[in-house]
């Protein structure tokens, strides 16, 4: 490439590039050379790679976020048919001696699995209270971190028989 200039005035020096191709309206002249070909390439591809990896990694976010979500919402469901499953128990000993009664809280436990309450998961602890005409249950429901709370109020006749049965989910 060869260079020339002229003086114009003191501060303005005009560059005149041999073999120069202009872009429309514009005083920049853009020199043929096989040095600058295509050297918007690599910024540009640089550009869309870290657009690429943005999304992916959202998307990689989104899903795990989903994921925990709907595991919690499984292991709270669990919790729950726990606590369902520990007041249902209650019920088959009440209703086979109606003087039953379990007044500490957490009296007893139901395990779901081999590990059970002693590590705090898979299980329903149970309290009855009352006396021989009302008598409520509470059953905790414990699914992992996720503990649910259901109160069965009964009440009964002179005979034992159960004759009303109101459920419940008590909230922290």
């Amino acid at each position: 490439m060869h260079m020339k200039y002229k003086l114009l005035t003191k501060r303005n020096i005009e560059w005149k590039i041999e073999n120069e191709a202009k872009i429309p309206h514009s005083k920049f002249p853009i020199p043929h050379s096989a040095s600058s070909r295509g050297v918007a390439t690599l910024p540009t591809v640089m550009l869309l790679g870290v657009m690429a990896l943005v999304v992916a990694v959202s998307i990689t976010t989104l899903s795990f976020t989903e994921l925990f979500i709907s595991q919690g919402s499984a292991q709270s469901s669990r919790a729950h048919f726990y606590a369902e499953a520990g007041a249902r128990d209650a019920l088959i000993k009440i209703a086979r001696n109606k003087t039953y009664l379990c007044a500490t809280t957490d009296c007893y436990s139901v395990n779901f699995s081999s590990n059970g309450c002693t590590l705090s998961k898979d299980c329903a602890k149970v309290q009855v209270t009352g006396n021989d005409t009302a008598k409520t249950i509470t059953s905790k429901g414990i699914m992992n971190a996720n503990t649910r709370t259901l109160q069965v109020a009964l009440t009964l006749d002179t005979d034992g028989l159960i004759t009303s049965a109101t459920w419940s989910e008590v909230t922290n």
